[in-house]
């Protein structure tokens, strides 16, 4: 064996020690054990962090689109329901520059 290189005859004594070792037992987990284990991580999962922060996301969106609506209807009823003159010039630049980028 002296033409095989250290770190080949290192792996090969290594590989004829695990071949002699016993093999390890795996032992079963205690009755009940699976299932406790399983309720617990189900029960867990009620309380996800991602709900209550969509349910906030949620609140937020709505609240941001009440405050839209409002100041849409104050500003209408400042106005009148319609705009004249350079208003209504500014109003309908806005609109088509909006459309067209």
């Amino acid at each position: 064996m002296s033409h095989i290189k250290p770190t080949e005859q290192t792996l090969h004594r290594l590989l004829k020690a695990a071949a002699k070792a016993a093999p390890e037992s795996a032992d079963a987990p205690p009755l009940g054990f699976e299932t406790r284990v399983l309720a617990q991580w189900r029960a867990a999962g009620t309380e996800d962090e991602s709900v209550s922060l969509f349910a906030f996301l949620r609140r937020a969106t709505l609240g941001a689109g009440l405050v839209l609506v409002l100041s849409a209807a104050w500003s209408l009823a400042q106005s009148g329901g319609h705009a004249t003159g350079d208003e209504a010039a500014l109003l309908n630049y806005d609109i088509q520059t909006s459309l067209h980028p």
